[in-house]
């Protein structure tokens, strides 16, 4: 209940039955903070401050600052609180991002005293950090000047330097930042707020301490509480530790609007590839539409964005890509603006082509406008965002932190927060409006009679990024020429004692400001995971009765035993076509617009699930989710079985379409994803089950779909006969293993509901057929137009005669948050690193959006010692407890919980091989780990990596390598 509380004045309470929360909104008396408290009984607790940050230049100061402000504070002086905090709590969300006008610091925790702990860092750090001691923080997390010895080369090294040359190495995100540059000329979001990495360099200790100052202010911030809190409490601690400390300030940081333009303008810009193709070019046509606040005309677009250009069904979409323009077409609604983009966008488009891009847009939307939008297809679109927003699935993470994010697209621009957390009004509105022309006049208004718009051309330069490199490398040595020997040895005094300080540990009082739970204070008993296996028909049923609210989550998994390996890539290329094209019952269109009114969504994925009691054993599944409300549980059973059992192949253009809309998705994630291709490589060239993975969606897959794409014109009819080859496999009833997760009465309605569909299969024996394996030692480069590298090493631990052990989980923690974070991210600049041990004995180490090559392979090296070495305190070994078991004690949902237990029923686990690990966990002293120690040496001295990197990195590195690969 509402209530007063001393040093605020309590000025908005409204029940919000959407969100089942008291909204009591207050404001701090002495400050004017402004604390948003969504109150319920919920006891996954979540709090969040956020300032409006608006950048006046590209340095990526606001980003910068993100990184810096948790790198030591007044009450938490030590070098890295987030890690520490990483290490050693229970939270479900811990971390901070950078938006264009406002920057986050959002946690959760179930546990009481771990809330207030992560609440205290939090606040400490944005408004005491250590940054005003010494610029050190700056020259870690921003950039430095990075030079040993007087005939070394002069480097910029830098954390968030580094993230950002990665951030921009695919043309999507090069893209995205040219185009809100031209359609922000005049405002904040023409500047880069993660910084743009030839800008970065020019951000002096004095600006970046100035915004902090500027910004980082109570009377600048919005803090956001949720869950079953003891009000009262924490406002008294939140107005006695901190907000006391300061008196109003006026804090100009109101963003202006853009006015708009006269006419459109039009943009060319440029990104790397390894080699000149036809039909290379990006264009998209990006328009500002109205005011993000306005959360009717918000939804409404998010809407017509669906409609247009997300489905099978989508007519711009459609008639885009039947004219040939593009391999991929796809649309793009940005809301984290107060003044929001709408972008429509084509792929790897010709130069002839260039000009139909755009007439056909507007042939087609005025073509829309004039006949209306066809109503099964704006109702499935309705359908689809009611369910997203009645379902309210946040996968784990606390409800109250999506919902604090969300009221940001209000609040911060001093609008009422509470708009983005109604919905029932809205959506009747919507929907009385549909038959109206509302929809219509969308397009009417903000796509086709908009002059606030930009057509954006991004063009291909071979080997940009190496031009780059070098241009950054001429003028270092240019930098360093110019200054005196005294100069020169100044940097290298400075570089060398920066490189003393990083590695100069915290004191023990430091670290013991960081407060821990203790261990009795943890449960010791594992989560697992409520399923019951029952046999109907000859099916088996992996069910988990669970409150659903009438949502049925059902999945299908499909058993590939017996699948020969020539189908195995057309398998993994059936995820992307199935839904996609037509049936017996429907043309793909129709299809589309089923699914849309009918269902919450439906998924496809294939993998391979290593057994927990065969060692080396792995079952191979096909995986179909679908999600409906029950009463529409006859349909979801029949769209099932009607992709499943009567697809049709026999339309080549759109396989064809589909095959390029495949390829261009992959490739988009190639620059992101670069550490999963590095250690998908790796790993599929030891073990068969990610050797099945990688035929099914890896790199190999990928470099298949490339190959079917060229060949097409001479290939077609076997790549046809192949697909349908794979896709008779779903015709066995005797594959099918049923997942269901729905409220307990009525799981016996579900299943008569499956077995009808079921029941039209024949039950064919399945023989198993071993997969053609053959390992190979893997020293690979793997080039791609980036300017970062991703590095993996590692190999299979069972292979070399070691067995799986739970503390093997604290180890990866340790790792990961100490001996990596420390030696490949804080001290050498990657923006992320990880250890990976897994029951199936794989092994590996990765790093993310690295600089490095040569010098992250000698740090994996290096572990055995480390490992042999490890001293942990009592605390400490408390500390990596707590860490390890906060990532496995994530709080289920109804749809995780179902199929985490379907997942275990499948494979084998049992509650006791979980409680055995979590014992095993909570045993694991300083002689378990290192007795780890022997298993990471004979796994590193297999001396097998793969590097997915930059042409520079890997040809200055190529005496590494056996082979080297363009992609």
């Amino acid at each position: 209940m509402a209530q007063n509380v001393k040093g605020y004045t309590l000025t908005q309470s409204e029940y919000i039955k959407e969100i089942d929360c008291t909204v009591n909104i207050y404001k701090h008396d002495r400050t004017q903070a402004q604390i948003l408290y969504l109150e319920n009984d919920d006891p996954h607790k979540t709090f969040g401050i956020a300032f409006r940050t608006p950048p006046h230049d590209s340095t990526g100061v606001p980003h910068i600052i993100e990184h810096s402000v948790l790198c030591g504070s007044r009450k938490f002086p030590l070098k890295d609180p987030f890690i520490e905090l990483s290490k050693g709590s229970l939270n479900t969300y811990l971390n901070a991002m950078t938006y264009p006008d406002k920057t986050i610091y959002p946690i959760s925790s179930q546990n009481d005293a771990d809330f207030y702990n992560l609440m205290d860092v939090y606040l400490d750090a944005v408004f005491f950090p250590n940054i005003y001691k010494s610029d050190n923080i700056l020259m870690q997390e921003g950039w430095r000047y990075h030079i040993e010895e007087v005939d070394a080369p002069l480097e910029y090294k830098g954390v968030v330097y580094n993230e950002m040359k990665g951030a921009f190495s695919s043309p999507e995100e090069v893209g995205f930042r040219k185009i809100k540059e031209a359609l922000f000329p005049d405002n904040t979001y023409h500047n880069e707020s993660g910084g743009a990495p030839e800008a970065i360099v020019d951000l002096s200790y004095e600006d970046f301490l100035a915004f902090h100052k500027k910004y980082y202010h109570p009377s600048n911030s919005y803090i956001g509480l949720y869950g079953n809190l003891d009000i009262e409490e924490v406002l008294t601690f939140m107005e006695r530790d901190y907000l006391a400390h300061f008196d109003y300030q006026p804090v100009e940081s109101s963003i202006e609007d853009q006015a708009p333009f006269e006419k459109v303008k039009e943009v060319t810009t440029y990104y790397s590839v390894t080699e000149e193709k036809p039909n290379q070019l990006y264009v998209s046509y990006n328009c500002v539409t109205g005011k993000t606040v306005d959360r009717e005309l918000m939804v409404g677009l998010a809407i017509l964005e669906y409609v247009l250009l997300e489905t099978p069904a989508s007519p711009l979409k459609k008639a885009l890509l039947s004219e040939g323009i593009g391999e991929d077409v796809f649309g793009a609604f940005q809301t984290h603006l107060k003044q929001p983009i709408f972008s429509i966008m084509a792929k790897n488009v010709g130069e002839d082509k260039k000009a139909r891009f755009y007439e056909v847009i507007e042939e087609t939307l005025r073509s829309v406008v004039e006949k209306g939008i066809s109503k099964s297809l704006l109702n499935g679109a309705l359908q689809i965002k009611e369910f997203e927003l009645r379902e309210g699935d946040f996968k784990g993470y606390s409800k109250g932190l999506l919902w604090y994010i969300g009221t940001m697209k209000s609040w911060i621009y001093d609008e009422d927060p509470t708009i983005y957390l109604k919905y029932e009004t809205l959506l009747e509105g919507l929907k009385a409006k549909k038959d109206t022309g509302y929809f219509e006049a969308l397009i009417e208004t903000y796509l086709l009679n908009n002059t606030h718009s930009v057509k954006m051309t991004i063009e291909p330069k071979v080997g940009l990024d190496a031009v780059i490199e070098e241009k950054v490398k001429t003028k270092l040595a240019k930098i360093k020429d110019s200054w005196s020997p005294e100069m020169l040895q100044a940097c290298i005094d400075k570089t060398l004692a920066f490189n003393e300080a990083q590695q100069t540990p915290d004191s023990e009082e430091a670290l013991h400001t960081i407060p821990l739970l203790k261990r009795e204070e943890l449960d010791q008993k594992a989560m697992f995971p409520r399923f019951e296996k029952t046999i109907k028909n000859n099916t088996e049923y992996i069910v988990s009765p669970l409150f659903t609210n009438q949502v049925v989550y059902l999945n299908h998994f499909i058993d590939l035993e017996g699948v020969p390996e020539e189908s195995l890539p057309y398998l993994g290329m059936l995820v992307g076509m199935l839904s996609k094209l037509d049936t017996k019952s429907y043309a793909y269109e129709d299809l589309s617009m089923a699914i849309d009114e009918h269902l919450g969504g439906i998924q496809f994925h294939i993998q391979a699930l290593h057994q927990v009691q065969t060692r080396g054993d792995y079952r191979k599944l096909f995986v179909v989710k679908t999600k409906a409300l029950f009463d529409q549980l006859e349909d979801q059973v029949k769209l099932v079985h009607t992709i499943m059992n009567e697809t049709s192949f026999e339309d080549k253009r759109r396989i064809r379409e589909i095959i390029k809309e495949m390829k261009s998705m992959m490739e988009m994630s190639l620059s992101s994803e670069g550490h999963k291709i590095a250690y998908g490589v790796l790993l599929g060239s030891f073990s068969e089950a990610e050797y099945f993975d990688e035929l099914t969606k890896g790199l190999i897959f990928y470099k298949q779909v490339c190959k079917i794409d060229e060949e097409w014109e001479i290939n077609q009819d076997q790549v046809i006969a192949s697909l349908k080859q794979a896709y008779s496999y779903f015709m066995n009833h005797s594959r099918y293993t049923i997942g269901l997760t729905v409220d307990e009465g009525l799981v016996e309605a579900c299943k008569a509901a499956v077995e009808k569909g079921l029941s039209q299969l024949e039950a064919t024996p399945i023989e198993k057929v071993e997969l053609t394996f053959n390992p190979r030692v893997v020293r690979e480069g793997l080039i791609y137009p980036g300017n970062v590298n991703y590095v993996a090493m590692g190999y299979n631990f069972r292979k070399l005669g070691f067995n799986y052990h739970g503390g093997y989980m604290m180890l990866k923690t340790i790792l990961s948050m100490d001996y990596l974070w420390n030696e490949v991210r804080v001290k050498n600049g990657a923006y992320g690193c990880f250890a990976d041990f897994r029951k199936s004995g794989n092994m590996f180490f990765v790093s993310y959006r690295d600089p490095n090559v040569a010098k992250t392979l000698e740090i994996y090296r290096n572990l055995p010692n480390y490992v042999e070495n490890l001293k942990l305190s009592e605390r400490e070994l408390v500390q990596y407890l707590i860490g390890t078991i906060s990532g496995m004690d994530f709080p289920y949902t109804a749809s995780t919980e179902g199929y985490t237990g379907q997942v275990y029923a499948l494979v084998g686990t049992t509650e006791e091989d979980i409680q055995q690990i979590r014992d095993e966990i909570f045993t694991t002293n300083n002689e378990t780990l290192r007795s780890f120690a022997k298993a990471i040496r004979k796994v590193l001295e297999e001396n097998e990596y793969c590097v997915f990197g930059n042409a520079t990195s890997i040809a200055n590195n190529d005496s590494l390598f056996d082979t080297t690969v363009s992609l």
